[in-house]
C-alpha cells in the first residue's frame, strides 16, 4: 500500500473517520420548500377563521333587535367582529 491509498480513505477506529459537519445533511435542501408548506398551511387557516367570523356576525347582525336583547351577549359570537367586513 502506497501512502496515497491511506489518505483517499476515512480513517477507521474510536478516533477516527469524517469529522462533523453541521448543515450537511437533509435540512438545508429542504427547509425552504418545508417554510412554504407551513405558511400556506397557516395562511388558509387565518383566512378559514376570517370567513367564519365575518359569517357569525353577518348571521348575527341580520336578527332583529327584539331577538339580539333577548339573547343578550351571551348570544353574540365569541370570535372577534373581523375590521373589514367587505
Amino acid at each position: 500500500m502506497s501512502g496515497s491509498e491511506t489518505e483517499e480513505q476515512p480513517a477507521r477506529g474510536p478516533r477516527g473517520g469524517r469529522k462533523h459537519q453541521p448543515g450537511r445533511g437533509h435540512d438545508r435542501q429542504s427547509v425552504a420548500a418545508r417554510k412554504k408548506r407551513f405558511a400556506e398551511k397557516a395562511a388558509q387557516k387565518r383566512n378559514m377563521r376570517e370567513e367564519d367570523a365575518k359569517k357569525q356576525w353577518r348571521e348575527w347582525d341580520e336578527l332583529p333587535d327584539e331577538v339580539k336583547k333577548l339573547l343578550g351577549p351571551a348570544g353574540e359570537p365569541r370570535v372577534r367582529r373581523p375590521s373589514d367586513e367587505s
